[in-house]
């Protein structure tokens, strides 16, 4: 391995990581980028040439590391970088989501089996038995909640704290980006976000769906509130300074996207369409 281990984003679905995406390949040239999303993905890229490892900088996708003992993946030491979302907002918004993506694997299971969002968080049906409960816990300490609950949110929330090099949150998205700019080495960052999901009136959970997706989700409810608390610490510590320089990205950002608005109500493209200056 040549230079600095390669950057890998663990892309929780559901926490704008496909706004961050976007963003990232603009700094990064594309051959120094592996997305790892589809199925034919995963199959292509199973196994890297030592050149093609060589040249990476940037993993990103719906994954786990190798080993999270070592912090690898591809046998190799990578710099991991995740974002958290409200757990019940993200697994609601994940179900509604994947209702309504046909090329994605679990769209024909879902309305075959007309699976609800109750269903989608008790199920133990092979392809969404890990989705709907305690995934973030999963994915930030590589063990299964069910089987070890108290050692998987502890690893958790050891690894956010110790072992990855930035994590981001949702609810505090430019905050985030700013902080991630920094951990990456990147310029400020603008963006419009992307893959914002637009809810037809029918397609909201009641109360109860809320309450079981709450139960089927405390551990990640308890991580959440330990990342939300350790972001505001690392923000606080940064000072008056950061407090500004976020301030001025705000402004500049709320001018940016009211440009990409007006551009786009001329133009009469979707959302997310027009082309992102690297910022």
């Amino acid at each position: 391995m040549t230079g600095e281990p390669p950057f890998v984003f663990l892309h929780i679905p559901r926490t704008a990581g496909t706004t961050l995406n976007r963003l990232l390949e603009r700094h990064f040239p594309p051959e120094a980028v592996l997305s790892l999303y589809t199925r034919d993905e995963f199959s292509r890229h199973a196994v890297l040439e030592p050149e093609r490892l060589d040249r990476l900088r940037l993993i990103q996708g719906h994954i786990l590391l190798g080993d999270y003992d070592r912090f690898t993946l591809y046998d190799r030491p990578v710099r991991a970088f995740t974002f958290l979302r409200e757990p019940v907002a993200r697994v609601v918004s994940e179900y509604f989501f994947l209702r309504t993506w046909p090329d994605q694997h679990v769209y024909e299971h879902l309305h075959r089996e007309k699976v609800t969002l109750s269903d989608y968080v008790t199920s133990r049906h092979r392809l969404l038995r890990y989705k709907g409960s305690n995934f973030m816990t999963r994915v930030l300490s590589g063990l299964d909640p069910e089987d070890r609950p108290q050692e998987a949110l502890a690893r958790a929330k050891a690894n956010l704290r110790d072992r990855f090099v930035c994590f981001g949150l949702t609810e505090r998205f430019d905050a985030s980006l700013l902080l991630l700019a920094d951990a990456l080495g990147l310029g400020d960052l603008l963006y419009e976000r992307q893959n914002a999901l637009r809810r037809p009136a029918g397609d909201r959970a009641t109360d109860a769906e809320r309450a079981l997706v709450a139960e089927r989700n405390s551990l990640d409810a308890d991580l959440h509130a330990f990342a939300a608390a350790l972001f505001e610490e690392r923000v606080a510590a940064k000072g008056p300074a950061f407090a500004a320089r976020l301030a001025r990205h705000e402004r500049v950002l709320a001018r940016f996207q009211k440009v990409c608005g007006l551009l786009e109500a001329r133009s009469g493209v979707v959302s997310g369409e027009i082309e992102k200056p690297k910022g």
